[in-house]
């Protein structure tokens, strides 16, 4: 086998079944509790026209999340419910009319930021489901619209593009740059308060914030995770071109696709055939694996070589109880997205990303990892966490804030890979 072992059982005792009825029971009277519906704009809120999914029932994380949301709307699908899904696309679509582009979420403090580009993803998954072309054709020009954001504002000079923020009013700087030195515990040499309020925007951008991928200035680079990402919108608005009969527009995206691919093999490809991350300013690979590694692959951009070579470094960051969303480094600071954390959605972008290229037994077994993983934690503490310790196999967790209990991407994945495995 590929990665790091431990003894995992062949079948399903009798306590894991058990432990997973009860966390299904948990989900299923959980998940009403976490939908919301704003009417109106308020002072830290948007107005969204649909009731839609928020990650946590209380405390923190009380709007919707962009990213989070996809990974929440692929365990909404296995529960058949499909209007939900619609309602939570509907209000991203909203967004992009009403703003120029998705949020990071509907909170007043996102507006000068996005998140992962993944709509196109939802629009993908539910119109699977649906076939529904009439509802694509109103979807798919707004996708175009998403495109044009990150291309005229996020681009880079080498031609990728870049996690970042929009200009911030100044009267928001100094808070905002010292959330970002609570975060990290320390303000890096050189780093003014725009700087660390940039920073701190950007990161969340990047939906890893903070990390030791890219540390304190991801507005530097061409990031392996989010030129994936927009691999696949192209990719998608090429497939929605071609199911709309519009045979021009699907050749022109996948020409960008492709343009895509060739600048990603440039600039982000070591000697190895490895994707890493891409400092601009310094002309650097980081040379760090991180679960963003394996983006290539789960978008299906890699060659099967490329995916070979990221097999080949998957032990860097597997660990006995699941995958870690960066390997041991020491850049100073304190990173959330740092080891020994295993997030979610990186566990699923791992597992499909193998499945994607054939490699089964690698997949099945971070699957196994991370399902235990939630069940044993549920079992332990009764509720489902935002990230997890995938090398103790607990909720002790590199914190940047006090972790959440979570449902949203945490249910999302927990579901879906009990449907991989057959326990649901």
């Amino acid at each position: 086998m590929t990665g790091k072992n431990r003894e995992i059982p062949g079948k399903v005792n009798t306590e894991q079944s058990e432990v997973n009825m009860e966390l299904k029971e948990y989900i299923e009277k959980n998940l009403p509790l976490s939908i919301r519906f704003q009417e109106q704009d308020t002072e830290s809120l948007y107005a969204l026209p649909y009731p839609y999914l928020i990650p946590s029932v209380k405390g923190m994380f009380q709007e919707m999340y962009y990213w989070d949301t996809y990974f929440a709307n692929t365990g909404l699908i296995l529960r058949g419910d499909l209007q939900q899904v619609k309602n939570n696309i509907e209000d991203l679509l909203h967004m992009i009319d009403r703003f120029g582009f998705v949020l990071n979420g509907s909170n007043t403090y996102f507006l000068y930021n996005s998140q992962p580009p993944v709509l196109a993803l939802m629009v993908r998954e539910y119109y699977d489901q649906t076939q529904d072309k009439t509802w694509l054709a109103q979807a798919y020009p707004r996708l175009v619209k998403e495109h044009q954001f990150w291309m005229e504002r996020r681009k880079n000079k080498s031609g990728l593009n870049r996690y970042d923020c929009e200009p911030l009013p100044e009267a928001w700087v100094e808070h905002s740059s010292m959330s970002a030195i609570g975060r990290l515990g320390f303000r890096p040499e050189g780093m003014t308060d725009g700087d660390m309020a940039r920073a701190n925007h950007a990161a969340g951008e990047s939906g890893w914030d903070f990390t030791p991928r890219m540390g304190w200035e991801v507005f530097n680079f061409a990031p392996v995770d989010l030129n994936s990402w927009l691999y696949s919108l192209e990719d998608q608005l090429s497939f929605f071109a071609r199911q709309l009969g519009n045979a021009e527009d699907a050749a022109k995206w996948r020409e960008a696709c492709e343009a895509r691919g060739r600048l990603m093999r440039q600039y982000l490809q070591g000697e190895d055939q490895v994707f890493y991350d891409y400092n601009e300013r310094t002309e650097e690979r980081t040379g760090i694996v991180s679960a963003a590694t394996f983006y290539p692959l789960y978008v299906g951009m890699a060659t099967a070589e490329e995916a070979a070579a990221a097999v080949g470094v998957l032990h860097r960051v597997e660990e006995p109880y699941g995958v870690a969303c960066v390997e041991k480094c020491d850049k100073p600071g304190n990173y959330q997205w740092g080891h020994p954390n295993g997030w979610p959605p990186t566990q699923r972008i791992i597992v499909d990303g193998l499945l994607r290229y054939g490699y089964r037994e690698d997949a099945m077994r971070i699957a196994e990892k991370y399902v235990e993983l939630v069940e044993r934690c549920f079992k332990e503490t009764g509720h489902l966490w935002e990230k997890y310790n995938v090398v103790k196999g607990n909720a002790e967790v590199v914190d940047e804030y006090e972790m959440p209990t979570m449902l949203g991407w945490t249910f999302g994945v927990y579901a879906h890979f009990c449907k991989l495995l057959g326990r649901d």
